[in-house]
Parts: structure tokens; C-alpha cells; sequence
């Protein structure tokens, strides 16, 4: 038995003017080829699923309409700013530690499976079909557009196990997910209003960080 879901998310970044994700040297996008922190980024969705699926399904940061959950069980260098779940547009506020590397998930499509020895290679078909659905991606960070996220799709390949920060610990590899993340470099102190949108079929995520960087 399988289940999917699309998880939504919000971002971060400060600077004047457009910002291209590619690069640039204004951009505090990070290339969707480099490693932070010595792991590939498609490392990094795992580690923000695996966050994600640590919090019970009606009181997590996906679920969180006002940002309460923001800094609940983070730790280390990257700092995850959760999805939404498409019920309705969100806007959330938030106290980020000054330093914090951000990985901002946009669309996500999640394959999971129940078989012990699931066919991963399968499942990261489904997943990456599932994508076609998805349209209208976009992101700003202090009112400025950002271009080309649709580069930094980051598939995560073999199967993962998502319950790896549950409680009780889970290290059955059951699940793949495919999708656009933009990881961005610290941001400097102060206030900073990150937004993101996409659509799935018919139902418009939208997605607001008002973030303090202290």
C-alpha cells in the first residue's frame, strides 16, 4: 500500500533587485549542484522530510498557520522552512538564529511504500509523474522575483526512511520523493518576508515567511 503527498513550502533571502536561482553575485541562491555542509542537496529533502514526518499529521510545521512550530526540533547548520498543506494560504512568522543555512522545499511529490523490499525505482517514477501536475512555481524574497527554480529539482533515488527522527525510531527505507528546493545562503540580520506559490491540478498553494534573522 502506497500513499502520496505533495508538500508545499515557503522561503528565504535577502538583496535588491531580481535574483537569479542559477547564480549571480547578488543571489543568495546556492547552486542545486553543491554540497552544504559536506551532503548533496537531495540529501538535504530527505533530512526535511524525515523533520517533517517526525511531528504528529494534525500538529506539525506543515499544518502550523501561524508559525508557532517554525524552530520546533531544529537543529544544526540548515534551518527548514516547512510546506503548507493547501487548505488555505498561509502566512507565518518567524525567529531565525542569525548563521542559518535555509532549505526552502517548493514542490514535493513523496512515494511511499509498505513492502519491506519496495521496488524504489517504481515509486520514483510514480513520483516524478505526479510533477507534471504541478504548475505555476514561484518565489520572491523581500518583494523581488527569483528565476529559475525549476532547476533545482533534487530527486532523492534509492529509497529513504522518513521515520528516522519518529518516536519510536523508524529505519525501514520505504519512501522516495522528487521535487524543487531552493537551499539559500544565511541572510543577514534583520526582517525578511519570503513568499512561494505553486499549483497542484486545481489547488493553489501559497506560502508567506515573515522571518526575523537574529
Amino acid at each position: 500500500m502506497r500513499f502520496r503527498s505533495l508538500l508545499l513550502s515557503a522561503l528565504a533571502a535577502a538583496s535588491l533587485g531580481a535574483f537569479a536561482a542559477d547564480a549571480g553575485p547578488a543571489s543568495p541562491v546556492i547552486d542545486p549542484d553543491d554540497f552544504v555542509s559536506d551532503h548533496p542537496q537531495a540529501e538535504w529533502a530527505e533530512a526535511y522530510l524525515q523533520w517533517v514526518g517526525a511531528f504528529p499529521r494534525g500538529n506539525s510545521p506543515v499544518t502550523d498557520t501561524t508559525g508557532a512550530l517554525c524552530g520546533a526540533r531544529q537543529d544544526g547548520d540548515v534551518w527548514f522552512l516547512a510546506a503548507s498543506d493547501g487548505t488555505e494560504a498561509v502566512e507565518r512568522h518567524c525567529s531565525v538564529p542569525q548563521g542559518k543555512t535555509l532549505f526552502v522545499p517548493i514542490a514535493v511529490t513523496v512515494e511511499r511504500s509498505g513492502n519491506k523490499d519496495p521496488d524504489c525505482a517504481a515509486l520514483l517514477r510514480i513520483a516524478g509523474e505526479h510533477l507534471t501536475r504541478v504548475g505555476g512555481l514561484s518565489m520572491t524574497i523581500d518583494g523581488q522575483p527569483v528565476y529559475g527554480v525549476e532547476n533545482h529539482r533534487q530527486a532523492t533515488g534509492a529509497c529513504f526512511a522518513p521515520g528516522l527522527r519518529q518516536v519510536p525510531r523508524s529505519s525501514a527505507k520505504t519512501a522516495v520523493a522528487d521535487g524543487w528546493y531552493v537551499m539559500l545562503q544565511p541572510l543577514p540580520a534583520g526582517p525578511h518576508t519570503i513568499a512561494v506559490g505553486a499549483r497542484f491540478d486545481a489547488t493553489v498553494f501559497s506560502t508567506t515567511y515573515r522571518l526575523d534573522v537574529r
